[in-house]
């Protein structure tokens, strides 16, 4: 396992592994170079900014698209105003199955808070999200996280991923941001019961962990950089407020609206909940 303490760190760290390491492979008419089975783990769950400038990530899109889990609403009315990959997976109905939020907070995400309140050590909290119906459902859109698993141990609140397939250069760095903030949610949930519980690592597993080839020169140019010698001190810290739970996000409405949003009123609702979520 690899160990990092901030997503940024682990996003250069897995590029140049899969530079050095990676095998070509072709899966679904286009070439990758990956690295099968692969684990890591973040220190710091709530270090989600990426620094290095040529990824160009956006830490706004990042957040809607948390907000859009939130919600539960698989439609791509509003998020697929800010990323075309939605609408290109979309079914005839306008959705798509990878708004992992609809199988979060069905029954399972209370079930693992109950689970963890009455047994502190259970290996029992887990989250399914890839679903068996979904081998013939949408062909276009197969999700690609398996489940979440959650843990107490030495009063910290440890959380595990495991992915069938992720993307370096958007999906890796998308779904830490994504699952870190759900961490963060349920350590909110857990510390009403256990007040002494702090957050604890996150940790990662990928069956292929891969950079696609359109995407070749950009991971060229990253690793042409010496990160060593560049200042990633001004990191952006995503800190949930702790009273920010699943009741508290209900009732305050903080989750990306259903109904059609042009992408300057996303924005606002973006800053405006950014203010009342996060520290």
């Amino acid at each position: 396992m690899k160990i990092y303490k901030n997503l940024n760190t682990a996003f250069i760290e897995e590029l140049k592994r899969i530079h050095s390491d990676g095998s070509l492979v072709r899966s679904r008419g286009s070439s990758q170079k990956e690295i099968l089975f692969t684990q890591i783990e973040i220190t710091d769950p709530t270090q989600l900014d990426i620094q290095v400038p040529e990824r160009k990530f956006n830490s706004r899109y990042a957040t809607i698209e948390w907000l859009w889990y939130l919600s539960a609403d698989p439609s791509v009315t509003n998020i697929g105003k800010f990323a075309k990959i939605w609408r290109d997976i979309q079914d005839d109905n306008g959705e798509v199955e990878s708004n992992y939020g609809n199988y979060i907070f069905e029954d399972q995400w209370e079930w693992v808070i109950g689970e963890l309140s009455s047994d502190k050590d259970s290996r029992r909290a887990t989250i399914a999200i890839n679903q068996p119906y979904h081998k013939d459902k949408n062909i276009k859109d197969y999700p690609c996280t398996q489940y979440l698993h959650f843990f107490i141990r030495d009063n910290q609140l440890h959380m595990g991923s495991y992915m069938r397939s992720n993307d370096v250069i958007f999906g890796f760095c998308n779904d830490i941001f994504t699952f870190c903030l759900f961490q963060q949610l349920m350590f909110n949930e857990l510390s009403k019961t256990y007040p002494e519980l702090s957050l604890g690592k996150y940790s990662h597993s990928a069956g292929s962990l891969h950079v696609y080839s359109h995407h070749f020169d950009m991971m060229d140019s990253i690793l042409d950089i010496k990160h060593e010698e560049r200042e990633y001190s001004n990191a952006k810290i995503f800190k949930l407020r702790p009273e920010v739970t699943r009741e508290y996000i209900v009732d305050s409405a903080s989750f990306l609206p259903s109904e059609s949003m042009t992408k300057e009123k996303m924005y606002e609702f973006l800053d405006r909940k950014t203010k009342e979520l996060f520290l």
